[in-house]
């Protein structure tokens, strides 16, 4: 498993090397982010600041997978980074083109995703990576269900990243903490393709977050976000864990519920549960440092990991 190492290392140092000049050259371009007017006030400062960072990341994962795998396995995550970064730069272009913060309107969005999944659900089957562990009841085949796993995974997964990409840092350092964890039991299980590129997204986020930390000079924008949701889908169905994909991302999936929770709320009984969502915004408007909120949220995203490769080899990852 060295591969993986150097993979992580290369999209490290290239990824600190070359952010600079993107974040200049996407700041001439004129790619700043847009601010929802439904963000809290302290957000108004962030305007302008270039988007689309998540690129970068996104094309040394996918150089890492020309120069060290080249595998079919390692072939679906490359293709879901591809997907979800093709699907995310035409939502930023129409955020940073002025037709408003949310970018594509959501029946887009959401078709567009449906798709990705479809494809990614079929490239699992054709590839027999079918099993899938359930804690309890092992591994179990579950034949064409898993593309219909997928697509409900890619959807909620994408969605969920994006949807948590609100403050500086906390999508990059929640989606490390995640990305540890399918490495580590990449290299457990020996699944190279899967640990290469758990390694090269890893080391590219890593980089992505010396540069998007408070205060943020780049964000990753839906390019980076869709694309990291549709890899995890992936590395997680490659590793059988889709079930178990709710703890592997804990704060992801926290995240998600609150916007339908206070959303379902106010539609039906028009009331608050939260001050604000997702769930970040809800500390922001109590009064929570941004440092202070990513750090808290990282190491819940931590915990979840851990506990998912805990269960995950309590289960018998390493049989299956």
């Amino acid at each position: 498993m060295n591969r993986s190492v150097g993979a992580f290392a290369v999209c490290l140092v290239v990824g600190i090397a070359f952010y600079p000049a993107l974040i200049g050259r996407l700041a001439r371009a004129g790619a700043g982010q847009r601010v929802s007017q439904y963000n809290p006030s302290t957000h108004r400062i962030k305007a302008g600041t270039p988007t689309m960072g998540g690129v970068l990341f996104c094309v040394l994962a996918i150089a890492a997978w020309i120069l060290f795998d080249r595998s079919r396995g390692g072939f679906l995550v490359a293709f879901a980074v591809v997907a979800g970064a093709s699907l995310g730069i035409l939502d930023d272009f129409a955020n940073v083109r002025g037709r408003g913060s949310l970018g594509l309107i959501a029946w887009q969005k959401l078709g567009l995703q449906s798709l990705i999944g479809l494809l990614l659900g079929i490239g699992l089957d054709k590839s027999s990576l079918t099993r899938q562990l359930i804690p309890g009841f092992g591994t179990v085949d579950m034949h064409w269900g898993v593309v219909v796993l997928t697509i409900i995974a890619v959807v909620a997964a994408s969605n969920a990243v994006n949807l948590t990409d609100g403050v500086d840092g906390l999508a990059a350092s929640c989606s490390v903490f995640v990305l540890a964890a399918t490495w580590a039991l990449a290299w457990h299980v020996g699944n190279r393709p899967a640990a290469i590129l758990s390694g090269a997204l890893c080391g590219g986020v890593v980089a992505f977050l010396a540069y998007n930390w408070w205060p943020a000079r780049v964000f990753m924008g839906d390019t980076g976000s869709l694309a990291l949701g549709c890899a995890l889908t992936i590395l997680a169905a490659e590793l059988r864990l889709l079930w178990l994909m709710p703890l592997l991302g804990i704060v992801f999936v926290v995240e998600i519920l609150s916007v339908a929770i206070n959303v379902t709320a106010i539609k039906r009984y028009h009331v608050r549960i939260f001050r604000a969502s997702p769930l970040h915004h809800h500390f922001e408007e109590l009064g929570l440092r941004e440092q202070r909120l990513v750090v808290r949220f990282a190491l819940a995203a931590a915990a979840g990991a851990f506990l998912c490769a805990l269960a995950a080899l309590k289960a018998g990852i390493g049989a299956a």
